[in-house]
């Protein structure tokens, strides 16, 4: 019984850093510039917003990487990326809320969320301090 405990704890361990972690698949062209709108938080501090440009970052956690040398021990979260000089639109179907009250279903077209964790970052500006759940992401 204490085993299958552990294991199941260590699967929804795994499951959470899964769901909240930067996305590995490529989202951009390797070849192409992309730039990308991110914030940047210390320890203990508030977020601030910022942009750059970034050559051959062609996934999420790439991103993070390039610009975690830029801030060191800042955490670091992607809100958009832009590449090819086109904007990419989509509606996004969400939910949240904050502490235990109830969920509040919301919609929003956002500009360049490539991913569902840009797509969460850019709604986290929107609703401070709220746990954000995508429920759909439809392109434009």
């Amino acid at each position: 019984m204490h085993r299958n405990r552990i294991l199941c704890m260590l699967w929804l361990l795994g499951a959470t850093v899964l769901l909240f972690s930067a996305d590995e698949r490529p989202v951009v062209d390797a070849s192409s510039s992309v730039y990308v709108r991110y914030q940047y938080q210390s320890p203990g501090g508030n977020w601030s917003t910022s942009g750059t440009t970034l050559k051959g970052a062609t996934s999420e956690s790439m991103m993070i990487n390039q610009i975690s040398q830029r801030h060191p021990g800042k955490k670091i979260r992607i809100l958009s990326a832009k590449w090819e000089g086109k904007s990419r639109r989509s509606t996004v179907k969400y939910q949240y809320r904050r502490g235990e009250g109830p969920w509040n279903t919301g919609s929003a077209t956002l500009q360049d969320a490539l991913t569902e964790s840009m797509a969460r970052n850019q709604l986290s500006q929107r609703h401070p301090n709220a746990e954000i759940r995508i429920l759909s992401m439809t392109p434009q």
